[in-house]
């Protein structure tokens, strides 16, 4: 049994440098992804008092529903065709 299947060695231990920038890099990404959906709840509102006419005003809850939306399926659809393309380009490097 080796050291790692015996659990001796910690798992951050047998991490390479390139897998150390790419857990960096994807721990930004969230991070940013993570802030920008933030701003957007803290901004949606009054952004929709300020676009919208006073008689619009009951309909603001909907609208910010679809913005949100609308945010969650691009994330979703984002997710999905970069993974294709990192899948790609992984392939095309001969990792």
């Amino acid at each position: 049994m080796t050291d790692i299947a015996a659990g001796a060695v910690p798992w951050y231990r047998t991490l390479t440098p390139l897998q150390w920038r790419a857990l960096f890099a994807t721990n930004l990404g969230w991070l940013f992804d993570g802030y920008e959906t933030y701003a957007l709840l803290l901004t949606v509102g009054p952004a929709m008092h300020s676009l919208l006419q006073p008689a619009q005003y009951p309909q603001i809850p909907a609208y910010i529903g679809m913005v949100v939306a609308i945010t969650l399926l691009g994330w979703g659809i984002g997710g999905f065709c970069g993974g294709i393309l990192a899948d790609y380009i992984s392939d095309a490097s001969g990792r």
